[in-house]
């Protein structure tokens, strides 16, 4: 693949991480801070559309498996933790407001995003040395 482009992208992932820690104290760069993160999910998923360009191209892999994993996970994990449905009650069915639209989920936590960063960039990484 291209180690240069992974290991940047992992380093963005980690300085998100902190910068998404930082906003937890400071919530001026909260925007920012969820801003980055889709733009780095963006990137991660470039690498990965990369690597999977390679692959059938035809490079050989110690464990395809492992290594898909580590494709569809470092593109996923972010869709799974950080996309939100919107509030239900008791009963399954969507709370609505005065005017009958459903109420929409708080965003998640940025602890939650930069736990997300850090799992997305070992990932990033691991796809690297698996090559």
């Amino acid at each position: 693949m291209y180690p240069a482009l992974t290991y940047a992208v992992a380093a963005l992932l980690g300085l998100l991480a902190i910068l998404a820690l930082v906003a937890i104290a400071k919530p001026s760069l909260d925007r920012p801070a969820r801003l980055a993160m889709k733009g780095l999910h963006g990137a991660t998923a470039f690498v990965v559309a990369l690597d999977a360009v390679m692959l059938l191209q035809g490079h050989e892999v110690d464990n395809n498996v492992t290594h898909i994993g580590y494709m569809v996970a470092a593109v996923g994990l972010p869709v799974i933790l950080l996309n939100q449905r919107g509030e239900v009650d008791e009963k399954g069915k969507p709370v609505l407001d005065d005017e009958g639209n459903q109420v929409p989920a708080p965003p998640p936590h940025l602890g939650v995003v930069a736990v997300c960063a850090l799992a997305m960039a070992v990932l990033v990484v691991r796809l690297q040395m698996t090559l």
